[in-house]
């Protein structure tokens, strides 16, 4: 089961191209390992108040792209600006402290405890009650809801998220997106969303940009229509499932 930990990142500040404030700017980043090329030329933003899904085959270079967006890697090529002052980076793995309560988790990442805000995003996720339990108290439901917390506690103006809700079933999986969209909702920061589950790209994403086989290529993008929270089975999404299902497989 995946979790969360959220790992400040220092980072430049935003700049503004046109009207839009740009959080991250990536032109052509390429990355091989040994004799394996990994990406190859990858160039896209994240603007303020924005979901940017990255979605891809298995073993396409999707973590490996947001491990060099955090500074975990370095790019062989490319360059990378804009950002935020501090970026909050979700990973896969179960990073909640098993010694320390909800309450405790979530507000760790603050040096100084607002809890006023640390209550609020609580009740948000539907923690009320649960604030002194610890993690092997709780569902892995529950844990996940303390990680989407945590992570908008943390105030950061761009949320890395690398496949956070891998392994939970469809119905589970659907619950945790639309409590992480009733958080985003309220702070409106930029997230790049990384997953290999189209339907939740479809369901959460203001944008999907669609990384092709190794050694990866930004093949397609696509500006979604509505709001995010959007239901992936909805007749206007089709054309772009069929398109991102052949830009992935082909």
């Amino acid at each position: 089961m995946c979790s969360y930990f959220i790992f400040p990142i220092s980072s430049s500040v935003s700049f503004s191209l046109g009207r839009k404030k740009i959080m991250l700017q990536l032109h052509e980043i390429s990355k091989s390992f040994g004799t394996l090329p990994v990406l190859n030329k990858v160039s896209f933003t994240v603007e303020d108040g924005e979901i940017v899904a990255l979605i891809g085959p298995s073993g396409c270079g999707k973590s490996t792209l947001l491990n060099i967006i955090a500074g975990i890697q370095k790019p062989d090529e490319g360059a990378l600006s804009g950002g935020s002052d501090a970026m909050a980076y979700v990973f896969q793995d179960d990073r909640l402290l098993p010694w320390r309560t909800v309450w405790d988790n979530i507000r760790l990442v603050r040096d100084k405890e607002n809890r006023s805000v640390i209550q609020e995003l609580i009740d948000t996720v539907g923690l009320s009650g649960f604030e002194t339990y610890y993690p092997a108290q709780l569902s892995g439901g529950m844990k996940k809801r303390c990680g989407i917390a945590r992570s908008f506690y943390y105030e950061s103006h761009l949320l890395l998220m690398d496949e956070p809700f891998q392994g939970l079933d469809y119905c589970l999986r659907r619950e945790m997106l639309h409590l992480l969209l009733k958080v985003w909702q309220k702070h409106k920061q930029g997230v790049l969303f990384i997953t290999h589950e189209i339907d939740d790209a479809l369901t959460i994403a203001s944008r999907i940009i669609v990384l092709s086989p190794r050694p990866s290529e930004i093949s397609k993008e696509f500006m979604l229509p509505g709001q995010e929270g959007r239901d992936p089975g909805s007749p206007e999404l089709t054309d772009i499932r069929r398109e991102i299902i052949a830009a992935i497989t082909n």
